[in-house]
């Protein structure tokens, strides 16, 4: 793997109608935010090979949102990654075959827990990114990894590329 993506889902509602935290949905502007990271990570040129989504409806939506930009892309969707642990994370990513680029689509507090563990072991090659990722994961940010080397997924090998979501987009 050259590259790994992890994404937070959008913005959801606070609760959904059927009392489940599952079944929350997109906001309106959570459906925005999800469509402007797409086109940010399409204009770096970071198409996902590959992409693991939760099973939680908000981050379900928040895929169909990545794909009206980058049209269909292979996946799969995972219960293991719905509110998961760094750990779990990481495991769904050692049994994924060679890609290039993979992406997980995933939830707080794992996903911000695992940048933060791969940017302490692997390292950063963006100081301003490392900043604001060690402050915090808002819905709709993107985390970019890039390998060191041409290895099987390990949280050493690596390092912190980008950091964005939608209002440090809107910011620059």
């Amino acid at each position: 793997m050259q590259k790994l993506i992890l994404i937070r889902h959008a913005k959801t509602e606070p609760y959904a109608e059927t009392g489940t935290d599952e079944s929350r949905k997109l906001t309106e502007r959570g459906h925005e935010d999800a469509q402007a990271i797409s086109i940010q990570l399409k204009s770096m040129g970071l198409t996902p090979d590959y992409v693991l989504v939760s099973t939680a409806r908000r981050t379900r939506e928040t895929f169909a949102e990545i794909q009206k930009v980058f049209g269909q892309l292979p996946h799969a969707f995972s219960d293991v990654l719905y509110l998961a642990e760094p750990e779990e994370i990481a495991s769904c990513l050692e049994g994924i075959p060679d890609q290039a680029c993979v992406a997980v689509v995933g939830h707080n507090p794992g996903i911000h827990d695992l940048a933060l563990r791969l940017t302490e072991f692997g390292g950063f090659r963006n100081s301003g990114a490392a900043q604001q990722l060690r402050v915090k994961f808002p819905t709709a940010s993107v985390a970019v990894f890039t390998a060191k080397e041409d290895d099987p997924f390990n949280v050493y090998n690596f390092e912190l590329s980008e950091f964005f979501n939608p209002k440090s987009l809107t910011d620059a």
